[in-house]
């Protein structure tokens, strides 16, 4: 079963520990009743998405419950400016990518993450990025000369 989102099948306040406990607990006793998985899609918090931290398993919204108390979360974060300068994205195409991954796994094999990138109508395709070389810093004039260093 996909919840999409989170906030949409409650009324409970998200950052009151208990009342999260209880939604997650109704989630378990409904995923024991009927013997299927449950996922819920939820947001990341204000601070965690303008610091380009969404991808940290605290990162969500909400009572820490809400992490705590889940076996698994994956994510999808935004392509930030650093990372479109490691990966040689011009700025004006960044936000067509976004990265996918797994923050918290309590069963199961480690993921690797992976791009996607949004296509029409926002469908993800994945996305083949190459790492751009550093390049080295560049020595001063006055070194690189040996000219005099005593200005």
């Amino acid at each position: 079963m996909v919840l999409d989102t989170l906030r949409r099948f409650h009324i409970e306040e998200e950052n009151a520990s208990g009342p999260m406990a209880q939604v997650i607990g109704r989630m378990e006793a409904t995923a024991a009743d009927t013997g299927c998985s449950i996922v819920f899609l939820h947001h990341a918090n204000k601070g965690a998405a303008m610091m380009g931290t969404g991808d940290q398993q605290q990162a969500s919204r909400g009572s820490s419950v809400l992490v705590d108390n889940i076996r698994w979360q994956s994510y999808l974060s935004g392509m930030t400016q650093a990372e479109a300068e490691e990966w040689g994205v011009d700025g004006s195409q960044r936000g067509y990518f976004v990265r996918y991954g797994v923050s918290k796994a309590n069963y199961g094999a480690p993921f690797q993450e992976c791009w996607f990138r949004r296509h029409e109508g926002g469908v993800l395709k994945p996305a083949v990025l190459e790492r751009q070389k550093r390049q080295s810093p560049t020595k001063l004039k006055s070194v690189a000369r040996g000219g005099n260093d005593n200005w």
